[in-house]
């Protein structure tokens, strides 16, 4: 009975530091729902789910980095919104009891008249002290992938989250590590949530 309670005790202390991203390195939870098979292969034009988020220096430098792993797994990054194929939409930020969520309408640059309508949960992208009383700060980063079909269609193809709990509470910090979590053994199964780590984050 004693062993079993100190398993016991071990597990939730394990699993206490290690979503909270303390002293073990950085930890999240990603969650995953997509139809990807290996097959999509094409240019994609990488965008900020929020208007807020695009054009600013977080947002290219976040952006550029999923580009590389992306071209990694077959989609080459294009500057032109007309020659993609595929879009890709960041959002970003920190999740509060104040978070809403509005509806994004996208209508693509193209000749064939593609857009896409979606929501989009509004992050706040600063931190407050009144955020971490007991967990830390709860910072998350989203990518979601459309194909765009050539009879004016759009299929939702990849829809990807990772949430990381830790004590720090700025996005600049952190949003690379998680973007790396993001794409450990990308695209991974199709409605699965996974626990993954970075021995080098300590936030």
């Amino acid at each position: 009975m004693r062993l079993l309670k100190l398993t016991i005790l071990f597990l939730f202390i394990f699993y206490e530091f290690s979503y909270a991203g303390v002293g073990l390195g950085m930890y999240g939870k990603r969650h995953t729902i997509h139809t990807l098979d290996g097959t999509q292969r094409g240019k994609i034009f990488i965008k900020a789910s929020r208007e807020e988020l695009e054009g600013t220096l977080e947002f290219r430098h976040y952006a550029g980095i999923v580009a590389e792993f992306l071209q990694k797994n077959g989609f080459r990054r294009t500057k032109k919104e007309s020659e993609a194929k595929y879009i890709g939409l960041i959002n970003y930020g920190l999740s509060t009891d104040g978070n809403y969520s509005t509806i994004y309408e996208l209508d693509v640059s193209n000749d064939i008249g593609h857009s896409i309508s979606t929501e989009v949960i509004e992050y706040a992208l600063y931190p407050k002290k009144t955020f971490i009383k007991n967990k830390g700060y709860t910072r998350v980063f989203e990518i979601n992938i459309y194909d765009l079909k050539e009879n004016k269609d759009t299929s939702h193809i990849y829809q990807g989250k990772i949430v990381s709990r830790g004590k720090c509470g700025e996005m600049q910090e952190v949003a690379p590590d998680l973007i790396k979590m993001m794409f450990k053994k990308w695209p991974g199964k199709n409605g699965t949530k996974r626990i993954l780590s970075l021995k080098s984050g300590i936030c």
